[in-house]
């Protein structure tokens, strides 16, 4: 697989290019960041934070 193929796609009207590797770095950082954010989230919710 090519990771350095672009990937084009539009968001809001904007022609958006980039290598298909970071498109995929961006989303699982963003995945991980929303994991991470529910679970503080929770644990400061239920009191478990000391």
């Amino acid at each position: 697989m090519n990771w350095n193929r672009p990937v084009k796609f539009k968001i809001s009207g904007e022609d958006w290019e980039m290598p298909l590797s970071i498109l995929i770095l961006l989303i699982v950082l963003a995945l991980v960041l929303m994991i991470g954010g529910a679970w503080m989230g929770f644990r400061f919710g239920s009191g478990q934070v000391e």
